[in-house]
């Protein structure tokens, strides 16, 4: 099959540090390639992948420092993509950011079938009026969501959810935890890591604190500076700062447990899966995609607050680690995912040689 893959062009694929989305277009260009098909990759000249690259930015724009709010570059980085549809048998848009919305009326006259992949939380009808009439304008087309949770009841024409995936190969397994906790993620209110340090200091344990800031981002600088950062002794609660998938994987495999208090319904949380592969469990917030992630009581604690938080990390011996990583093996492993998006795009061609 002759697959066009347009991934996001914001950070470098794969990503040296923070990047869930980038990850995943990278884990499934490689995957796709190995199993046969003819990939091309729309992104940066500097992707790294098994499959060709079309470039349609020197190096991801975030290296420039290109503001997140930019337009012109996702306008030129997708119609270049859906210029070349008719080279493909099928074109895959990665849905990241709501420029990528761009895409959407040019699947409407493509003559190539076009599969989108959402990868954020769908907009709130009464919220985001703007958001939601688009996706409702085009709600037809074939989408597949990255959690059952993701959806939400939201009218779109969902042929399948296929959860994220990552290489195990790359996350060796830890039986023996040292004494402390983690937690990892892209500094923001909404990823709980003020609740997460809290939590730690009423358990009286060690956290590491493993993040990333953008100083492009006002909003969430402010919040490190004046929320975060305070709290961060050096001792209890350590800063580790962002890292590359190797320092990743020994810090979380080495940890107790992976705190996860997150304060939205995130759709899918890369990380909790991360976390599992490596044989720590993960104590979450009961929101977004964890309960599809976590088997609550075998691989982690699904939990309601802070003080509950607090209560199960003194059960965490109780969970056994292999079956972390079991989990992840049989359900979020690269082969499970591109066989659910083979099966998804066989849907959307069938579909749409119908119309």
């Amino acid at each position: 099959m002759k697959v066009g893959i347009i991934g996001p062009i914001w950070q470098s694929i794969p990503p040296q540090g923070y990047g869930g989305t980038e990850l995943v277009v990278y884990n499934l260009v490689n995957g796709l390639a190995d199993k046969g098909h003819d990939v091309t990759l729309f992104g940066a000249k500097s992707s790294k992948v098994k499959a060709r690259v079309f470039p349609t930015v020197e190096r991801p724009l975030r290296d420039d420092n290109v503001e997140w709010t930019n337009v012109a570059y996702n306008l030129y980085h997708i119609t270049e993509a859906f210029d070349r549809a008719g080279d493909f048998d099928i074109l895959h848009m990665h849905l990241n950011k709501s420029q990528d919305y761009f895409a959407l009326p040019l699947a409407k006259y493509s003559k190539t079938p076009v599969i989108f992949t959402i990868h954020f939380q769908l907009p709130n009808r009464n919220t985001q009026k703007d958001r939601y009439q688009v996706l409702m304008k085009y709600k037809d087309f074939a989408y597949t969501s990255i959690s059952d949770s993701q959806r939400n009841n939201f009218p779109l024409n969902f042929v399948s959810t296929v959860y994220n995936a990552l290489d195990v190969s790359l996350f060796p397994f830890n039986k023996e935890p040292e004494d402390y906790f983690v937690w990892l993620g892209k500094i923001n209110p909404r990823k709980g890591t003020k609740e997460a340090i809290l939590a730690a200091k009423k358990a009286g344990v060690v956290l590491k604190v493993i993040g990333a800031v953008d100083p492009g981002v006002p909003e969430m600088l402010s919040y490190y500076q004046n929320e975060v950062k305070p709290l961060i002794d050096g001792k209890q609660i350590q800063w580790i700062g962002e890292v590359g998938i190797g320092q990743k994987a020994d810090l979380l495999g080495r940890a107790k447990a992976f705190l996860n208090p997150i304060q939205w319904e995130e759709p899918y949380g890369l990380v909790m899966v991360e976390a599992q592969v490596c044989g720590t469990p993960v104590i979450s917030f009961a929101r977004g995609a964890a309960p599809e992630l976590i088997k609550d009581g075998l691989t982690g604690y699904l939990v309601e607050n802070v003080d509950q938080m607090v209560e199960k990390m003194g059960q965490i011996n109780n969970i056994d680690r292999r079956a972390c990583r079991e989990n992840v093996e049989d359900r979020f492993s690269i082969p499970a995912m591109i066989d659910g998006y083979e099966k998804s795009y066989n849907k959307a061609i069938m579909a749409f040689k119908k119309q």
